[in-house]
């Protein structure tokens, strides 16, 4: 038998009951414009850092 952690919420960070899953929370609790604006940031810092990483000397 597997142990699954609780999952947390990457908009508010908030930890889900182990009975509720992450889609059931982000529609229920979170706006579309909140949920865009998290993506979008953690795109954001992806281009960030790949470009920092090929900025790096070899």
């Amino acid at each position: 038998m597997t142990f699954d952690p609780p999952v947390s919420c990457p908009v508010c960070e908030e930890v889900l009951e182990l009975d509720r899953d992450l889609e059931e929370h982000l529609v229920g609790k979170h706006t579309q414009r909140e949920v865009v604006r998290y993506v979008v940031s953690r795109e954001e810092r992806a281009e960030i850092g790949s470009v920092g990483e090929s900025a790096a000397p070899n």
